[in-house]
């Protein structure tokens, strides 16, 4: 007898360069909350004006989708996965797609889009100060 195993919840943390207009950003916004519920993904949009950087939380398909979707954007640029992997519990829970604007990270997104490498320990602290999310 097999017993139903509900999907795993996962989450992204990606930070990527913005050529969007103010007006594209409210049409990413638009489609990125019915997407979303259709999905089944909830989570965070912050933009810098300069940058984006989103956490996201749901299933490891639903994720992919929507990675998928955000990496063949073209007004994403270089996108970058700073945090994947499970989750206990949605951060989220009542959002398809919360927004902020924060218009002083430009140059600290810009410096984490440019190293080499991103520890874990600095992209927590990154996640935690933009979204005042626990750090995993």
């Amino acid at each position: 007898m097999h017993t139903f195993e509900p999907p795993r919840l996962a989450q992204v943390f990606y930070i990527s360069r913005s050529l969007a207009t103010p007006a594209e950003v409210e049409k990413i916004l638009q489609g990125a909350r019915h997407q979303n519920r259709q999905r089944g993904v909830t989570g965070s949009l912050v933009f810098t004006g300069g940058h984006f950087a989103q956490l996201l939380e749901g299933t490891t398909v639903a994720l992919a989708d929507t990675m998928a979707v955000v990496t063949a954007d073209r007004r994403h640029q270089a996108v970058r996965r700073l945090v994947e992997g499970e989750l206990a519990k949605r951060r989220f829970e009542g959002w398809s797609m919360a927004f902020t604007e924060a218009p002083g990270a430009d140059d600290l997104i810009e410096q984490l889009l440019t190293q080499p490498e991103v520890s874990a320990a600095r992209a927590g602290r990154l996640l935690g100060l933009m979204f005042k999310v626990p750090v995993f």
